[in-house]
């Protein structure tokens, strides 16, 4: 049974963060390997090394790749453009500012001059587990924003340190013919969702969860966009459990997954005064109301079904969400 022991709030913006306890025992999850990749539109040494790099990685679905523009040794690449400031963040972060292309693989810095076409680029940092079971699950893609679920789950006994949760908007490919000649950029960094430290529940089955949200800026294609999380060590840079919501093909124009949908429905939608929860299954559930900022404005229990009164919810988006016995599910309605 699931069982929700204390919800938080949090003082940053578009951030709400639950605490969870589960009791369940669970088996190490692998860990899954990030190529961080720093490079720059305006290098020419980046143009000719980075499509070897990008070959490596089409025939290893497997790793995960954000690549970032740091604004050194060119400030005029249009990418890092669009957000100098956390471009620069990232690259500052494993103290690789200042030259490009450089990987940094589970966050370890590779040399300036390591070969991007090899498997070995990676390989050594592969077939590793982990007590961090990482998870993603979209609420809302689209639209006006991307709003995102990030959830860590103890899956094993540990005595992991404190540890560093990084999320970020990523889009999956950006068509721009650049002056050193790559028309087609891969995983580009645009938008630091969250960056804060976070400590791993030591009981298996424990999680917490992250609810952020951004709203779409106007250079983006809001399709392409997906959320990547990685934990690592803040001290050692080493990456623990990295995951993304890319190819999240379950969620619809409207923000809801099918698998939520077959839990959980709410009519009427867009709703006036109230609106009737249907539940899919059977027993006590626990009920909350969010907005698209994450903040929790109503919370009430249901069994099988149930009417609540949202007369008092100013007009706009929200999320509703169920948390029972078989699970959570969450559904998207809109108040008139």
């Amino acid at each position: 049974m699931n069982t929700l022991k204390r919800i938080t709030a949090g003082c940053i913006t578009g951030v709400m963060f639950i605490l969870l306890n589960v009791s369940s025992l669970e088996a190490q999850t692998t860990q899954n390997v990030i190529v961080e990749h720093f490079t720059n539109t305006n290098c020419g040494i980046c143009g000719s090394r980075n499509p070897g790099l990008k070959s490596n990685l089409a025939t290893s679905p497997e790793v995960f790749h954000l690549s970032v523009h740091p604004s050194r040794p060119y400030s005029s690449c249009l990418l890092n453009r669009h957000n100098v400031t956390e471009n620069d963040d990232r690259t500052k972060y494993y103290g690789v500012y200042g030259s490009t292309p450089r990987v940094v693989v589970q966050g370890e810095v590779k040399s300036a001059g390591v070969n991007f076409t090899t498997k070995s680029l990676f390989s050594d940092k592969q077939g590793n587990t982990t007590p961090v079971d990482l998870r993603i699950e979209t609420l809302q893609k689209g639209t006006d924003s991307l709003v995102v679920k990030v959830i860590i789950k103890t899956s094993e006994m540990h005595s992991l340190p404190e540890q560093k949760l990084y999320i970020a908007a990523v889009e999956d490919t950006v068509f721009y013919d650049a002056p050193n000649r790559e028309k087609e950029h891969i995983n580009v960094f645009r938008k630091t969702l969250l960056d804060q430290a976070v400590t791993i529940p030591e009981n298996v089955g424990d999680s917490i969860e992250f609810t952020v949200r951004t709203l779409n800026h106007a250079d983006w294609n809001a399709s392409r966009m997906f959320a990547l999380a990685i934990v690592q060590d803040p001290t050692s840079k080493e990456v623990e459990q990295v995951t993304w919501s890319k190819g999240d093909e379950n969620t619809t124009t409207l923000g809801l997954t099918e698998k939520a949908t077959d839990k959980i429905s709410v009519y009427p939608n867009p709703a006036n005064k109230a609106i009737q929860v249907n539940l899919a299954t059977d027993g006590y559930t626990e009920v909350q109301i969010r907005n698209v900022q994450g903040a929790v404005l109503l919370e009430t229990h249901i069994v099988n079904q149930g009417t609540i009164d949202v007369s008092n919810l100013s007009a706009g988006i929200y999320f509703l969400t169920s948390n029972g016995r078989n699970g959570s599910a969450v559904a998207r309605f809109v108040k008139e």
